[in-house]
């Protein structure tokens, strides 16, 4: 098994939204990664990351950047175009990462 390497899917991170790692937006996109980590690592009870979820931290990071202007909006209706958000990790993240989720006992009756 390979050794993830967060560094180098953060390096990726940024050719894929065009930001320089010495930018300040390098510093927003760097956060954003470590939350979408924490975040796949929440949902699938892990607390150590495979280079599968890195990959899946990292196309959520992409969506939570391009998302930015629009926090905390599910809905949208200008001018006769409808926009609507998903919420939470996308469907297409949440099937990457269901195979990685570790089960939780949670006792016997």
């Amino acid at each position: 098994m390979a050794i993830p390497d967060k560094a180098g899917q953060l390096t990726k991170l940024y050719a894929r939204l065009g930001v320089t790692a010495d930018s300040d937006d390098a510093v927003v996109v760097s956060d954003m990664f470590d939350d979408a980590i924490q975040m796949c690592l929440d949902y699938t009870n892990r607390t150590d990351f495979t280079t599968q979820i890195l990959i899946q931290a990292k196309r959520l990071a992409i969506v939570m950047y391009n998302q930015q202007a629009n926090e905390g909006e599910t809905a949208r209706s200008e001018g006769g175009v409808s926009q609507t958000f998903e919420t939470g990790i996308p469907a297409n993240i949440l099937a990457a990462l269901t195979p990685y989720r570790v089960g939780k006992v949670r006792g016997f009756s």
